[in-house]
């Protein structure tokens, strides 16, 4: 004789959607630095509307000159993005660009003397790229080797920075005798100024890095938990060294584009 156990159903629980209207203002919140940009540029825009009967957002003049002048903090910005998801703070970048600068015209001016033109403007940017990776090396093996925390040793280079650019200057700002300098500052490509060009691609190289490389992998994981990478077999030491000299060379590309616009160099 065979008994047949009753079969149980299993009802799939249904999705929750939630409250509609919850779920717009999560999507809202999601939003809110891009509202608080659009809320910005149209308060901007009412302002100039009735002031000078003139547009502010559509004026290709106003959009240029924020673009060049969004240069330089745009790649400051784009090496600090690569140290705060890593957990850190560079607080010297300010004073490393203002350093890379004056190596960028005093450079560009000696290597003019024995060299062509097109040449010493390179080496000039050269040259403020790697003087500015020196500052970083150093808040690099602080932090990574010292265990210094960031806010303390980055601190104090910022003062050691800015002296030394200071000093670098005399105390004046050094003008760049280059017409490639110059026109690298303030030249355009069909209307599109260069340094809007440069910083453009520099930012979409930065992303790939961070987005897609395993240097931007071990970036987020270092950030989100540093004992976690640490038994996955991440070189947090070295990670952290490379990061802060990547940072700061950063800032040193955005000196140079600084020195290139104003063909001088001040710290």
């Amino acid at each position: 004789m065979t008994s047949t156990s009753p079969t149980e159903t299993h009802v799939a629980p249904q999705a929750d959607h939630g409250d509609p209207a919850r779920s717009w203002l999560a999507r809202i919140a999601e939003a809110r630095a891009w509202l608080f940009l659009a809320g910005l540029i149209i308060c901007f825009e009412v302002w100039s509307r009735l002031s000078f009967g003139a547009t502010f957002v559509l004026n290709p003049f106003n959009v240029q000159s924020i673009a060049i002048f969004a240069v330089a903090p745009l790649l400051l910005a784009t090496g600090q993005t690569f140290v705060i998801i890593s957990g850190g703070i560079d607080l010297s970048l300010g004073f490393i660009m203002g350093l890379a600068a004056v190596v960028a015209a005093h450079a560009t001016n000696m290597a003019g003397v024995a060299m062509p033109v097109p040449l010493a403007m390179m080496l000039g940017i050269l040259a403020a790229v790697l003087v500015a990776g020196v500052p970083g090396l150093i808040n690099g093996l602080l932090i990574s080797r010292l265990r210094i925390p960031p806010f303390i040793g980055t601190l104090g280079m910022f003062g050691v920075a800015r002296g030394a650019a200071f000093l670098l200057a005399g105390g004046t700002t050094v003008p760049v005798q280059n017409s490639w300098f110059a026109l690298l500052g303030n030249g355009r490509l069909y209307g599109v100024p260069y340094l809007v060009i440069i910083a453009a691609v520099f930012v979409v190289v930065m992303h790939y890095i961070l987005s897609q490389t395993r240097f931007g992998q071990h970036n987020y994981a270092i950030g989100a938990n540093v004992q976690a990478a640490r038994r996955a077999g991440i070189d947090i030491r070295g990670h952290i060294l490379r990061l802060y000299v990547l940072s700061a060379m950063c800032a040193g590309l955005g000196g140079a584009l600084y020195a290139a616009r104003f063909t001088a160099g001040a710290a």
